[in-house]
């Protein structure tokens, strides 16, 4: 499996002036979902700059962040935070053994690729948990009521400008039933379900299978 391009330098800074204000909401909600599960430490997978772990280590959960991105990693070292580690390498081969972590988390990290590159990703995921533990996943849901729904439209507008292969991974994932179709394809054992930004995005509690 080839890797993705990483994201260089500009679509860092487009990422930290953009998408980590808009995720700021999701983050204590991942957070207390960790907490409320017990979990001690976590792998972040496409962690981007951090923010997710940071979030978690100020909690007093050890977080450590993967990201192909050169570029996202150097970020989130710079910027620090207690309890937290970050590695460069790829969500579709984890260097990291069986069973290593208490949960994996995958936060909107799979809508921007195909269908046989997010398998493989959710198969790395529950590799290096250990048993008895969590991945936990945050993705789009499609409302069931569109109509005029802003932030629906607003997540749309923000895949559109993305590139091809993001917004054609992001396309696909939603014409397969967004999250909840991903779950039920891959036949997750969900444990619990919550929602953020009014309902466009969906997170899952699940225990590898």
């Amino acid at each position: 499996m080839a890797w993705k391009t990483s994201y260089g330098s500009l679509a860092v800074g487009v990422y930290r002036a953009l998408i980590d204000p808009l995720l700021l909401p999701l983050r204590p909600r991942i957070v207390r979902v960790c907490h409320e599960l017990g979990v001690r430490d976590v792998l972040d997978i496409a962690s981007a700059t951090g923010a997710q772990c940071r979030a978690l280590g100020r909690r007093g959960i050890q977080a450590t962040g993967l990201d192909l991105s050169e570029s996202m990693i150097s970020v989130a070292v710079r910027r620090g935070g207690r309890k937290t580690e970050y590695v460069i390498g790829s969500a579709y081969e984890l260097p990291f053994p069986d069973g290593s972590f208490d949960a994996s988390l995958l936060i909107l990290a799979l809508h921007e690729h195909t269908e046989d590159e997010r398998s493989i990703m959710l198969r790395e995921a529950r590799r290096v948990v250990r048993s008895g533990g969590f991945v936990v996943i945050a993705d789009y849901t499609e409302p069931a009521r569109l109509g005029f729904h802003v932030p629906w439209q607003a997540i749309r507008f923000i895949e559109s400008i993305a590139g091809a292969e993001h917004s054609a991974g992001f396309s696909d994932f939603v014409a397969r039933g967004s999250l909840a179709g991903l779950i039920e394809r891959h036949g997750l054992r969900v444990l619990d379900r919550r929602s953020s930004h009014l309902g466009t995005v969906g997170i899952v509690i699940a225990r590898p299978t």
